[in-house]
């Protein structure tokens, strides 16, 4: 027996939200209410440099401008900092890494980013760090994976079918716990999506590789209710002149469409017409569900949509 879809619509507040985080989010909606499933809301705050609290406000008023709705999760910024923060999860997150630091496959790394970029993107055994064994409790250290050489992963996406990412080459020894003692995103959203139970991951087709580093992560740690997630790697939106959708660009956020005078119905129709759906006469979210087919998605391939 199938058991019960059961997924997340996860943002961050480090920037305004654009159509981009808005096509994942209705995306995300549709296929849990098609199938009378469970949409939480969790938010990945443990981004201390780039979180405003703006852009967490930005969120709430974005899914209300939207119209949609979700079963599990805060009720506002208030309620999702005192309650739902990630912060407030800390401890399961230096679990898993201490898990990993008895396995000994994490080492400590000083490495400015300016160190890095002057080696190779692929070229794990080149990085010095990788063999010096220095203490990993030590100040201003973080913790890297070791990936050996020539490491692949293999998943089935249920728009992209068979998937398999180079992770010794895509994500070189990548970092699960930053500098300042923070775990790393790769850690918490996996502790997280275990600890919420989720079936199903919707996301954009730049998180491939990170979809590669969690599933990676989940055998070593033997965490089974990840790798048998379903995965919905989506197109992405890009620009007018064909670049990817950034939080860095305020001028194309939906808060600034918004306060042109983008109204809710114009919005999703420009949803509609970016999936070539515009024949439904898509205003709400309710009409972008009553037209919502999984499988047409399909036929972007991995091609961008256009605004």
């Amino acid at each position: 027996m199938t058991p019960p879809l059961k997924t997340r619509i996860a943002p961050t507040p480090s920037g305004y939200l654009h159509l981009g985080n808005a096509l994942s989010f209705a995306i995300t909606w549709a296929l849990a209410r098609q199938q009378n499933g469970t949409v939480i809301l969790r938010i990945d705050d443990l981004d201390n440099a780039r979180f405003r609290p703006e852009y967490l406000h930005d969120i709430f008023e974005t899914l209300h401008f939207m119209g949609l709705d979700y079963d599990e999760g805060p009720a506002d910024a208030d309620d999702f900092l005192k309650q739902y923060s990630q912060h407030l999860r800390l401890p399961r997150y230096h679990a898993l890494l201490q898990q990993l630091v008895e396995q000994g496959v994490v080492y400590a790394c000083p490495c400015s980013r300016k160190q890095l970029a002057s080696l190779p993107s692929s070229a794990c055994d080149l990085h010095t760090c990788r063999h010096e064994q220095l203490p990993l409790h030590q100040p201003d250290i973080a913790w890297r994976l070791r990936i050996p050489t020539g490491t692949q992963v293999t998943f089935q996406d249920q728009l992209l079918k068979k998937c398999t990412i180079n992770l010794s080459e895509e994500m070189p020894d990548f970092v699960v716990r930053r500098k300042e003692g923070i775990p790393a995103y790769q850690i918490a959203s996996l502790s997280d999506d275990l600890e919420m139970g989720i079936k199903t991951i919707v996301r954009g087709e730049d998180l491939l590789s990170s979809t590669a580093a969690q599933l990676y992560l989940a055998q070593l740690l033997k965490a089974e209710g990840f790798t048998s997630i379903n995965f919905v790697h989506h197109p992405l939106v890009a620009d007018p002149e064909g670049g990817k959708l950034s939080k860095s660009h305020d001028s194309l956020s939906l808060t600034e469409m918004r306060k042109s005078g983008l109204s809710s119905k114009a919005f999703w129709q420009t949803l509609a017409r970016m999936l070539a759906w515009q024949e439904a006469n898509i205003v709400d979210a309710q009409s972008f569900l009553d037209r919502f087919r999984r499988e047409e998605l399909q036929k972007y391939g991995r091609q961008e949509l256009r605004t």
